[in-house]
């Protein structure tokens, strides 16, 4: 569940701020739903393709605990391995961004920024 917090949390504040795309005499909501259609579109022309990345290397985790024994100051070292971790990341991603963009720009709209969060 460590992972999976952050992760939502990424994903929560990436659909908060939603694209603007503007061409003369579009409205948001007709722009938003060619983008959703680019989005579709994209998602067809390029699917998904899964492989394994490592996310985090292997180490070695080291805890040193010190105390005091008649005067004299002593540590004890204690080492604990961690394996690499995996996950599948989608490597057609960037590929499939650009296809959406590319198709936005064909239809004559122009990328303007990002808007923020409206709670509505």
């Amino acid at each position: 569940m460590r992972i999976a917090g952050p992760a939502l949390l990424a994903c929560l504040l990436l659909t908060a701020c939603a694209e603007r795309w503007t061409r003369p005499g579009t409205s948001e909501a007709e722009a938003d739903a060619m983008v959703e259609a680019c989005r579709n579109e994209a998602a067809l022309a390029v699917p998904p393709q899964l492989v394994w990345q490592m996310s985090v290397p292997a180490r070695i985790e080291r805890d040193r605990d010190c105390w005091r024994d008649r005067g004299q100051e002593r540590c004890r070292v204690t080492e604990r391995y961690r394996p690499a971790q995996y996950s599948q990341v989608d490597i057609n991603n960037g590929p499939r961004e650009g296809w959406r963009r590319n198709c936005m720009a064909e239809r004559g709209f122009t990328f303007q920024g990002y808007r923020p969060l409206r709670l509505e």
